[in-house]
Parts: C-alpha cells; sequence; structure tokens
C-alpha cells in the first residue's frame, strides 16, 4: 500500500491496533445478539456468552494480541492504548446489560455504587483479556474456568447478598428502635437543622 492510500484511512500505525480491536469486540457483541436463545438469557448468562465468544475472537489473532500487550508493558490502570475504542464500545454494551438486570432486579440499584457498576465490568474484562493472554494451558482451559468464577463472583455482589441483608436490618433498627448505644445520638438530619436555629436565636 502506498502512504498515500494508507493515510487515508489511518493516521498511524496505533490507529490501525485501535481499529482491529474495535472490530473484535463489535463482532463479538453481533455474533451473542444474534444467537436465537440470547433475548432469553438472564443478565448473568448473556455476560458469559459475550466473554466465550470474544475469546473465541481472540483465538483467531492472537498473535496480534500477544503483541499488541507486549509492545505496551508499562500500560497501567487498564489503561492500554489500543483498548480505548473497545472499551467504549463494551462500556456502551455493559450499560444495556446493567439496565435490563435492574429492571429485572437481577442487579440491585445502590446509591452511588450502581455508578460504578460498568467500570467494574470492565474491569472483570480486562482481566479475562490479561488472563487469556498469559494463558498457555491446553485449549485455554484455565482461562474458561476464571470467566465462570469472576463472572459468578460479580453477579453474587451486584444482586442481593447478605450485605444488603445487613444494610436493611441496621437502617430497620435505627429508624424504629431506641437502642442504648444510640440513644444521645440524632440521626435526623431535619432536627439538627431545628436545633441549629433555636441556638442562633436564643444567642
Amino acid at each position: 500500500m502506498e502512504p498515500k492510500e494508507f493515510y487515508q484511512y489511518f493516521k498511524n500505525f496505533e490507529t490501525i491496533d485501535k481499529s482491529i480491536w474495535l472490530d473484535i469486540i463489535k463482532i463479538t457483541i453481533e455474533k451473542v445478539k444474534a444467537e436465537d436463545v440470547y433475548p432469553e438469557y438472564a443478565v448473568r448468562e448473556k455476560i458469559l456468552s459475550f466473554y466465550f465468544t470474544l475469546i473465541e475472537e481472540l483465538k483467531l489473532n492472537r498473535d496480534f494480541a500477544l503483541l499488541c500487550f507486549n509492545d505496551n508493558l508499562l500500560g497501567i490502570n487498564l489503561s492500554y492504548p489500543f483498548l480505548k475504542e473497545f472499551k467504549m464500545e463494551f462500556t456502551t454494551y455493559a450499560k444495556e446489560l446493567i439496565e435490563e438486570g435492574q429492571a429485572t432486579e437481577e442487579i440491585i440499584d445502590r446509591p452511588v455504587v450502581s455508578q460504578v457498576y460498568a467500570d467494574a465490568l470492565w474491569g472483570q474484562t480486562f482481566f479475562i483479556i490479561k488472563f487469556w493472554i498469559d494463558d498457555f494451558s491446553k485449549e485455554y482451559e484455565k482461562t474458561d474456568a476464571a470467566i465462570e468464577k469472576v463472572t459468578n463472583l460479580s453477579f453474587d455482589l451486584l444482586g442481593h447478598n447478605p450485605i444488603d441483608g445487613a444494610f436493611d436490618f441496621g437502617k430497620f433498627l435505627l429508624q424504629n428502635f431506641k437502642l442504648p448505644f444510640f440513644k444521645d445520638c440524632d440521626f435526623s438530619m431535619k432536627d439538627k437543622k431545628d436545633k441549629q436555629k433555636e441556638n442562633s436565636t436564643a444567642d
């Protein structure tokens, strides 16, 4: 290819890497969503299907993937530059799954924490890719096991779990009982503001 023709499509060679990784995830998502049973899957099953399909796509490009990671050994905080567009595409897909999971209560909508669910799933995805990069087991059977274990763990945390029960119980106690060790504590912001007004008026 002549340089003039090359620069019609890419600014530099790094752009080629980004483009290939973007194609990989787009093809993965298209294949997953094209499965007849996909609409019937729970969100956990959909993300599992995504990961297994992603690894199958990566197997077709393993030499390329190894080269990308070997050339970016100093990448930190999941900030490998060639994964920038890949991450953006995944985040869009992850947010779709999170919204669906929250609608079916497979994923619990928690104050503040819910805002980082997509980032948490990206961290999980990066872990799986990096695990596969370093996996030299027969037919990457260790990667398959890692996918199942990390996904099951993450959805156990995203869904109802003992921490939610403990939090709800603690909230119930505070609202309905005057416990000895809380008798001098005031948990009402409204009462605090009223007291502050009374004190300022008295002064």
